[in-house]
Formats: C-alpha cells, structure tokens, sequence
C-alpha cells in the first residue's frame, strides 16, 4: 500500500479569519431567507453550547438547512460563489496562502476537512487551491436541497472517519500527517495525525497543547485579497 505525505486543514478559524456558516447566516438574513432576529438568537444559542460543550450538529443543521428547503442547487450555489467572493475571501489570513504554498512546494497532498456545510466548504477550498475538499454533507433530491444533512458530519471524530475514507478509497496510507485546527474539537483528528499544529488555537486546545508540549501556530497578519487559485 503506497504512502502520502499529507497537511490536512481545518477551515473557520484557522485559515479564516471568522466562521464560514455563521457568516453564510448573518447572509441569509441580508437576503431575507431567515426572519432575521429569531434566527440570530438561535444561531447565537447554538454557539454558545458549541464553545462550551460541543456542537449539536443536529440541530445546527436543522437551524441553517431549513431556509434552503426548496431551493435548487443552482439558486443556491450561485449566491454562495458571490458570497464567498464578497465575504470570505478577503477574510483569509494572509499566511494561510504562504502555508498553503509551502505544503505544495514540499509535494504534500492538501485536504481540507470542515465542520461547516459543504456547499460553503467546497468554493471555499476551490478558491484556495485544495482539490480534496470535505465539508458536512447536506442532501439534494432532484437538484433541490432538502433541508437535512446526509451521511456522517465532518465533525469530531466524524473528520478522522472521513480521511480514513478517502485514504482507503486510494489505497493509500499516510506516511506523514500534519493537521492545523483550531478547535479542540477537533483533538479526534489532532491525535491521529503525526504532527498536530494547534493553529489560532480556542483557550481549550491551547491548555492541551500545552500539556502535551504540541506548539502551536498563530495566523495573524491581515486578511488579503488574492486572485482565485
């Protein structure tokens, strides 16, 4: 079974400067998809448990699929290409291109990995370069969205199933594995990889780190806009 040398990322947070699917919301209140003040209240709840307990990826998703119950693939995805082009991308750190660069250089196999929704994940990472991109699967019938998730979310330990996956899909193993997150969260996957890189880390991962002597990594030069890669 042939080996890669693999730099996984997670996305919000970590290469961004912000929350891709709290960001798509706030949008969506713009567009008039959600009645806006109830829907920030339970966006803002959610949050709340997620820093302090974990997210409830259920009823997350409940919360952000329903305004898209309905709504064709392409309604959607065209708002979210010039959402991403208008509001993400000139939130990304501008280290992360300079880290993104210096994995491809090295012959690294890129992966993005997200907690967030896939059809915010997938321009996202489009727009950085990734050609592996895994974001929470969201249903579609007939070219519409349902309003339900599908399959295991990218979550937790969810995003170690999801690599283990895709490796198995190529027969591959991972000779190297570094991972930069945020979140710890996202400990399921940091403790699976050969080189942790705890990266803006929370006040939780940061304790961890620290016990653990993992050295953690600090994006903070301004945002930047960038042509698309």
């Amino acid at each position: 079974m042939p080996g890669a040398n693999l730099a996984i990322f997670d996305l919000d947070h970590t290469l961004l400067a912000g929350d891709c699917s709290q960001l798509w919301g706030e949008h969506m209140q713009r567009l008039g998809w959600v009645e806006a003040q109830a829907f920030a209240a339970a966006h803002q709840a959610l949050m709340a448990d997620y820093h302090e307990r974990g997210l409830d990826m259920q009823a997350y998703l409940a919360l952000t699929l329903a305004p898209l119950a309905g709504r064709s693939e392409r309604e959607v995805n065209t708002e979210v290409a010039l959402f991403v082009q208008e509001h993400i991308v000139p939130r990304l750190y501008a280290q992360s291109w300079d880290l993104l660069d210096q994995h491809r250089r090295a012959g690294d196999e890129l992966l993005l990995i997200s907690a967030s929704e896939d059809f915010l994940v997938a321009p996202i990472g489009r727009a950085l370069g990734f050609r592996y991109i895994f974001g929470v699967p969201c249903e579609r019938s007939d070219g519409r969205f349902t309003g339900r998730g599908a399959g295991e979310p990218t979550y937790g330990q969810g995003k170690v199933h999801c690599l283990e996956r895709w490796l198995a899909s190529r027969g591959q193993h991972a000779t190297h594995s570094t991972f930069y997150s945020d979140s710890h969260n996202d400990l399921p996957l940091l403790e699976w990889v050969s080189q942790p890189v705890p990266t803006n880390p929370n006040a939780q991962l940061r304790q961890i780190a620290a016990a653990r002597g993992w050295v953690c990594l600090q994006l903070n030069q301004p945002p930047r806009r960038r042509a698309q890669a």
